[in-house]
């Protein structure tokens, strides 16, 4: 039996932030003022700020990110509330995955600038791919989003939206060396002119990891965007990407390139169109070509938004989803289509606003998927906003589940083209409440029933090889309470606290579900000294006890991380930086195969 979340553990994590909560000054300009005014687009696919979106959203900005020194988004997601992020995901070449809500890794829909991304292990999207140095904001939607979305979105949406090019001559650079022989460099550059404006970005990375043995690895990040301004109504982003990820040991190399262009074009003053096209290919191959396989999405996308009186925001749009697969090791060529249609009406009844949508999603073999959504807000008081929703989504069986026969080791794995999608319904409540001027808090309700999730049957008969099949089989539940608090003591100090309390069944067995903390805590303080041009940040973590198999026999133990960091400028121009992740050395964590052991960063970063 996991044992109950002791008043101390409670104690050690609150004292880091209820201290600043504590003090807060009332004339300190508070938290949620910067927070609220934060835009958000991935709610609604219609841009607000975070303080008036309908639908829960939060958004991490780069200056947020820069203040923690974050090397990696993997390392961004990690202090966020609902998450559960795994900085080290597998030997396949993963660095990084997230899940939401208790759900799976898979059900969590990865965007950049909208467009989906390929390459992760097991379904999951690897984080790392994506480089932090590009990234403006990430903003992210829990719960249910196939009303919007379509497949994958059943835990929520990670959508970042990367750098904006400029018109005005500029260079930046950073470099940081720390343990493990860990190097990273990064340069970006922009310039343009007033109708053309650019932006390029490359990172490169190296690291020996855990076990110089098996995990050292190199990688090269290559993105940019152009921006056209072809009158004042119509503009153009072309967004190129490349990266190659090489573990030399385990001679297994990946690479990604992929291209995404969005047009933006305002008729009036009430209406907007939106389109984009987008390529995203995916590559794996290893030295004996027995894995070797390539994923190719396309991506053809038109919006429509139009206000109808003081009252209504319709949106409206079509989606074509085409994906291949090329498998060489497994020796198949598969394809599937997928046709979306989707229309949000956005009700403005103040102090109420609601949210009605839908999105169909229409295939050849699994037929169609409809995912309906309802939101609303309500603004009590000028300080106290009220939100709830319902909706369902759904994930699209994979194309090597539906149509790919092949060896695994000792077993056939079957296709079956007759796989359904996994499907959900997800309820969420939640109330934000601004105490003061300088203190703000939040806490949310969220359950999620999910059915025909996709498991294997095995058949042994006779030595093998055995059988296995995919089959609709499995059904689950996730359930919980998110509490987050933010203070500003003063100009120079702030601090949050965020906690997830989590409820699992795996209701074909009554069991929990594996690598699920019931508590996860987080807790940070940002300390600015003016007199010495110097940064001070830092954060803990709590995660809690959970169970490594199904049966729940083996019961993990719950664990501490703490980290500091601290950047003193120099000059105009530049500024160095000092980190410590993991201060007292945790190790020996079964499920976080990177915890291990105490590290050490250092760097510099300078711009022009």
């Amino acid at each position: 039996m996991k044992s109950a979340f002791t008043r101390k553990s409670i104690t050690r994590a609150l004292a880091v932030v209820l201290a600043g909560v504590a003090l807060g000054d009332a004339s300190a300009a508070g938290p949620e003022s910067a927070a609220l005014d934060k835009i958000v687009v991935s709610a609604t696919k219609t841009p607000h700020t975070l303080g008036d979106v309908p639908v829960a959203a939060e958004v991490i900005t780069r200056e947020e990110l820069e203040k923690r020194n974050v090397q990696t988004l993997q390392e961004a997601l990690e202090q966020q509330a609902g998450l559960i992020v795994e900085s080290n995901s597998s030997g396949w070449g993963d660095k990084g995955k997230v899940s939401i809500h208790g759900m799976d890794q898979r059900h969590t829909l990865v965007l950049v600038d909208g467009q989906r991304v390929l390459g992760g292990h097991q379904d999951g999207i690897d984080l790392q791919q994506i480089s932090i140095g590009m990234v403006e904001r990430i903003e992210i939607l829990k719960g249910p989003a196939s009303a919007l979305y379509g497949s994958d979105a059943m835990g929520g949406v990670i959508n970042i939206i990367t750098r904006t090019a400029s018109e005005k001559p500029g260079f930046s650079g950073t470099l940081t060396m720390g343990s493990r022989s860990t190097a990273i460099g990064e340069v970006s550059a922009s310039g343009g002119s007033e109708k053309v404006r650019t932006r390029i970005n490359y990172t490169y990375r190296e690291s020996d990891g855990v076990d110089k043995e098996v995990d050292i690895y190199e990688e090269h990040i290559l993105q940019g965007t152009v921006s056209l301004d072809l009158s004042e109504r119509i503009d153009i982003d072309l967004k190129p990407y490349y990266s190659f990820h090489d573990m030399q040991q385990q001679e297994r190399r990946q690479e990604r390139v992929g291209f995404n262009a969005l047009a933006g074009w305002r008729p009036d003053d009430v209406s907007s169109w939106t389109f984009r096209g987008s390529v995203f290919d995916y590559s794996q191959w290893t030295l004996d070509r027995t894995t070797d396989y390539g994923l190719r999405d396309y991506e053809m996308e038109a919006g429509y938004s139009r206000a109808l009186g003081d009252t209504h925001l319709v949106t409206a749009g079509y989606q074509l989803w085409s994906q291949e697969r090329d498998d060489e090791g497994k020796n198949m060529q598969i394809d599937q289509v997928l046709h979306s249609f989707y229309v949000q009406d956005e009700i403005d009844l103040s102090p109420v606003v609601l949210v009605l949508g839908g999105r169909i999603d229409m295939h050849d073999d699994w037929g169609e998927e409809f995912n309906p959504r309802a939101a609303i807000k309500y603004s009590a008081t000028d300080d106290l906003t009220l939100r709830a929703s319902v909706g369902t989504a759904f994930k699209a069986p994979s194309l090597l589940k539906l149509y790919g026969d092949w060896m695994m080791g000792p077993y056939m794995v079957y296709a079956n083209s007759d796989l359904e999608p996994e499907t959900s319904i997800g309820y969420q409540a939640g109330a934000q409440y601004r105490v003061s001027d300088g203190v703000s808090a939040s806490v949310s309700l969220f359950r999620n029933e999910i059915e025909n999730l996709i498991a294997t049957r095995i058949v042994k008969m006779g030595p093998p090889p055995w059988n296995m099949y995919w089959e609709n089989v499995d059904e689950a539940m996730t359930q919980g309470v998110e509490v987050n608090l933010a203070s500003r003591v003063n100009d120079n100090i702030s601090a949050r606290l965020g906690y997830t309390y989590l409820d699992t069944e795996n209701k074909l067995t009554g069991r929990e579900l594996t690598y699920r903390p019931d508590h996860k805590l987080t807790a940070g303080i940002d300390v600015r000294i003016p007199g010495a041009d110097t940064r001070l940040h830092f954060e803990s973590s709590y995660t809690g006890e959970r169970w490594e198999d199904d049966d729940n026999t083996v019961l993990l133990d719950d664990y501490w991380i703490f980290s500091a960091s601290a950047a003193r400028e120099i000059g105009e121009h530049a500024e160095v930086f000092v980190k410590v992740d993991n201060v007292f050395d945790k190790s020996d964590v079964e499920d976080e195969y990177d915890i291990d052991g105490r590290e050490f960063f250092a760097g510099v970063r300078m711009s022009l």
